[in-house]
């Protein structure tokens, strides 16, 4: 009776060991072969700019945007929530839109997937003469420079339940942004200036448990 308990011991081990093996280089594979995900804004319309004295210097704008999120990894999966959208115009902040409630709720993206933020809608806000003023000091031809930041949480998912960390992590996208209905703008030279596809950069590690 005790050789057959060892005997199903060993038997269990020969198989439960190979398999915890696997499965720990499995994840390791999955932990340190990260790949972030990539960032742009593949389309910008400034369809309003302007500063009105006669309303207790309101500034009026009307900024809308897309914004397009790649997920490269082959095994990996990536939960985003509360995301929020800064607009900085001369180093000043003009726009600040919360994409948690209602506007865009929490989302997961599967892997090697691409999702697109469509029509992402920033217009309101006080805004002061002078900062007004740098900003249009700043303005080249009706083509406005404008930083946008995304601050947002992101937790990766591997497989069906196994969850990695949640992390707040930064976003900066440095804009040329025309003002006009149509999207382009008319530069020094006569010619129309279109947006171009901007690139995005991530101001800090997404996976912390990939470091």
């Amino acid at each position: 009776m005790l050789r057959r308990e060892i005997s199903c011991g060993v038997i269990l081990f020969l198989i439960g060991f190979p398999c915890l093996v696997v499965f720990v280089f499995f994840n390791l594979v999955l932990f340190y072969n990260l790949q972030e995900p990539e960032f742009s804004v593949t389309n910008a319309f400034l369809t309003q700019f302007t500063f009105d004295t006669a309303t207790n210097q309101n500034l009026h704008y009307n900024l809308t945007l897309d914004i397009t999120i790649r997920n490269p990894n082959k095994r990996v999966g990536i939960e985003y929530r509360d995301i929020q959208a800064t607009a900085m115009c001369g180093h000043k902040t003009f726009a600040l839109l919360s994409l948690g409630g209602g506007i865009l709720a929490p989302f997961y993206q599967g892997h090697e997937n691409t999702t697109v933020l469509h029509n992402l809608l920033v217009q309101g806000k006080q805004f002061e003469e002078a900062k007004l003023c740098k900003c249009k000091s700043e303005t080249v031809a009706g083509v406005y420079s404008i930083d946008l930041q995304l601050a947002l949480r992101v937790k990766a998912r591997y497989g069906m339940s196994i969850k990695g960390k949640s992390n707040k992590v930064g976003i900066l996208c440095n804009l040329l942004v025309p003002l006009t209905t149509f999207g382009t703008s008319i530069d020094g030279n006569g010619g129309e200036y279109c947006f171009n596809t901007t690139k995005c950069f991530n101001t800090k590690n997404f996976f912390p448990e990939s470091t």
